[in-house]
């Protein structure tokens, strides 16, 4: 899973600092696979990597569905390749060992690779799917985060906690996000229209966020 650990991380990255026009994903797409061990013949993926990250960003700015597509399929594509993929011997391995961190003594650097390019997509990149998922559902619905802006804050937070919980095993916790996002929100949604346009955008948008967090777990 290294491989989409370095995806996932570059496109984090790029969508992290887009406002700023700063190229983090390109140095994480060409340095993050000499770092993980990659052989040479497969520095390709630095090359294909790149290609999403452009495309990511581009299609952000012109919120286009060109981006989510594209990193969809090749993450199911490094998924069902990681097999073949060759990675040798990690130049961050002796300091990824010498961490003082306990939890980390038996974890496989690949595996807190992949851990920290999940944590990074659900930072911000995630927002985009999001949003595309809503925009899919009817313009009026994607309109309604135009009053309520909280869930752009929330939503990290949420994907990072239901991830850690999901992770940990302790599945009761994500059942207390879930009440908690329904008591939080529900003096905004008792005040909605008959269309129910804000119901219907809390609700789309907080099970995308959620599944987006759950996607990824299996791969741990």
């Amino acid at each position: 899973m290294t491989a989409l650990a370095v995806l996932l991380a570059a496109v984090g990255m790029a969508d992290l600092v887009r406002r700023w026009k700063i190229p983090t994903g390109f140095v994480v797409a060409v340095a993050g696979p000499l770092l993980l061990g990659a052989e040479w013949h497969t520095l390709w993926l630095a090359l294909v990597i790149g290609i999403v990250v452009v495309v990511w960003v581009d299609a952000a700015a012109h919120d286009s569905s060109a981006g989510v597509v594209l990193l969809g399929a090749l993450s199911l594509v490094l998924v069902m390749a990681s097999g073949a993929l060759d990675f040798g011997d990690a130049p961050l391995q002796d300091w990824y060992a010498d961490l003082p961190i306990p939890r980390l003594d038996g974890v496989p650097l690949d595996r807190a690779a992949l851990g920290v390019g999940v944590v990074l997509f659900l930072a911000t990149a995630a927002n985009i799917v999001v949003r595309r998922v809503l925009l899919s559902t009817g313009p009026r619905v994607l309109a309604q985060g135009d009053e309520l802006r909280g869930g752009r804050v929330l939503g990290p937070l949420e994907r990072w906690f239901v991830l850690a919980c999901a992770l940990s095993g302790n599945l009761a916790a994500i059942a207390v996000v879930v009440a908690a996002k329904g008591i939080l929100r529900f003096p905004e949604i008792s005040r909605d229209r008959t269309d129910g346009l804000r119901a219907e955008y809390v609700l789309v948008g907080s099970f995308v966020s959620w599944a987006l967090a759950l996607i990824f777990v299996p791969l741990f």
